[in-house]
């Protein structure tokens, strides 16, 4: 009974975060983390590790809505993914020389942050607003090795950097930034989630049912982001990135996960 109840609640979990994933651009750490430490109560480099995989099925199904509606930026979108991909496979074995309640911690503390930045960092570019080509292609290199190490050292996918960073560094409109932070994310998250297998930071059993509810989730997440407008999907985000982070601090400072 137990352990029904486990593969329910990780289904469950998967459509949950494939939905954020599709509206946010997010790779779905951001909620599975959490759940998986706090519900589940698995260590927490399981937790930090597990939740990468998922992001490869769950972005590239959320990439091709936005695809198919042609606002995905494919140039910029590599650069990072390659430049992301070498940091992401660093970053996930420096994780070997952290506490989980550490990184824990450490992921609760930068999503915070992120959150307010964005939520007051302006209404974002005007229509025709556009970086040169070639400043352009260095700010995404830069762009994807910092999401690509984040991604690798807090297990995310990396879009808690790629969306804001997209809107306010590469001045992408916002919906640009949440299709091309998951085309990016589904390539650079392979890497990242080798490393974190070969050091036995990944849970098949969790991961598999999750993995298959996110690319539903990630479907009716994309088609709902699509149909939003520019402000409130930006504000809606913030809003959620907080919510998280104060959980996540909350439940590793006061001990709720066991």
């Amino acid at each position: 009974m137990e352990f029904m109840f486990a593969q329910l609640f990780c289904v469950l979990l998967g459509l949950a975060t494939g939905v954020l994933s599709g509206t946010f651009g997010l790779g779905g750490g951001a909620l599975t983390t959490p759940a998986m430490r706090d519900v589940l109560r698995t260590p927490g480099h399981v937790a930090l590790g597990t939740p990468l995989p998922i992001v490869i099925p769950t972005a590239a199904s959320g990439a091709l809505v936005f695809h198919r509606r042609g606002l995905l930026r494919y140039r910029v979108g590599l650069v990072c993914a390659l430049a992301g991909s070498v940091t992401a496979v660093l970053a996930a074995g420096a994780t070997a020389y952290f506490g989980g309640r550490e990184l824990m911690l450490i992921t609760s503390a930068y999503i915070a942050v992120v959150a307010v930045k964005f939520a007051f960092g302006g209404k974002g570019p005007k229509p025709k607003a556009r970086v040169a080509p070639q400043r352009l292609m260095y700010r995404a290199a830069l762009v994807g090795l910092v999401a690509g190490a984040l991604s690798g050292f807090l297990g995310m996918g990396g879009g808690i950097v790629l969306v804001p960073a997209m809107v306010l560094l590469l001045n992408f409109r916002m919906h640009e930034a949440v299709g091309t932070s998951l085309m990016v994310m589904s390539i650079y998250a392979i890497p990242g989630s080798v490393a974190h297998y070969l050091l036995g930071h990944v849970d098949v059993a969790l991961l598999i049912p999750i993995a298959l509810g996110s690319v539903l989730g990630a479907q009716l997440g994309a088609r709902l982001a699509v149909r939003t407008r520019e402000r409130r999907l930006k504000l809606s985000f913030s809003a959620f990135l907080f919510v998280v982070a104060a959980f996540m601090a909350a439940t590793e400072l006061l001990g709720w996960y066991g």
